[in-house]
Order: C-alpha cells, then structure tokens, then sequence
C-alpha cells in the first residue's frame, strides 16, 4: 500500500502541473499592434471617409511628402491611390504648418504610420488610429474563470508542498 506521503506528492505535482498547463498559454497571450504605433510627434483618430489633419513643426512653404503603412486598406490624398504608400501631401504654410486631407476606404481598420517630410530636412512621424475598429488578438482566448481556477489551484498547490514540509520537519 502507498504511504499517505507519497499520495500527497502526486497530488502536489499533478495540481501544480495542471496549474501550468491551463496558466501557461494564459501568460502568452498577446496583445498587440502591428506595426508598433505608440510613439511619433502626432496621433490621430479618424474614420473611414475623408479625414483632415494638421501637422506642425515642419519646415516653412516646403512641399512635404509623406509615407503611410497600416493594417488595412490604405487611404488615398484627393483622388489618387495611396498604393505606393508615398504620398504628396501639399506645401506647408509659412509657419511649418501642413493642413492635408486622407480619404480612408469603407474598410479601414486599424492602426496607420505615418511619416512626413521635407526636402529641407524636417520630419514628423507618428500614427492614425481608424476609430471603431478593434485590433486582431493573436494567442489563446482562455477565458477569465479558467485562468482563476488555475491560479486557484497553483495556490492550493503551493499551500499543500509547505504543509507536507512543515509536517516531515515536525516528523523527524
């Protein structure tokens, strides 16, 4: 017959190695936005249609020209197609300022970087985020209830290895 010790190590193990195994692909779960879209000088929310934006800090009465990368379709600057991703975006003002429109498709979703510059050096860089659109989630989709149950029981795992412990130091 098995003595109780040795019971309780098995159930030890087997809680802790169900604990792992349900926490584990919880704990790599990601997140996040491609391209990385967090930094920049500016940051935009806009819509699928025509957008107006307005970019500072730019070089005075320059043509500025822009690059555009995203998740999703790209937009176009008038009626012409941002499919090159390189953009004419129109002159600055004379205080460095640039007004531009971007018309976004019906189906722009996502997250857009977008770099701006001009021929006397001055650059603006940063991102337009297309409201009402949700990133896609790569990982599992664990749900909550599990990861807490899980927890639950790397705890009772846990609790039950320094009981048998504190008991074999008494033992002896």
């Amino acid at each position: 017959m098995l003595r109780k010790s040795v019971l309780r190590k098995a159930a030890v193990a087997f809680l802790l190695a169900a604990g792992l195994l349900v926490a584990a692909p919880a704990a790599a779960n990601a997140a996040t936005t491609y391209p990385p879209a967090t930094t920049g000088t500016f940051a935009f929310t806009a819509s699928p249609g025509s957008n107006d934006f307005t970019v500072t800090g730019l070089d005075p009465n320059e043509e500025a020209s822009g690059i555009i990368s995203g998740t999703g379709s790209l937009p176009t600057v008038g009626a012409f197609a941002a499919a090159a991703t390189t953009l004419d975006l129109g002159q600055t003002s004379s205080s460095g300022t640039l007004h531009f429109t971007l018309v976004f498709p019906s189906d722009a979703s996502g997250v857009y970087n977008l770099s701006i510059s001009t021929p006397g050096g001055a650059s603006a860089s940063g991102y337009i985020t297309i409201a009402g659109t949700a990133l896609a989630s790569t990982g599992s989709t664990i749900q909550w209830w599990i990861v807490w149950v899980a927890g639950i029981i790397v705890v009772l795992g846990i609790a039950a290895v320094v009981t048998s412990t504190v008991r074999r130091r008494r033992t002896r």
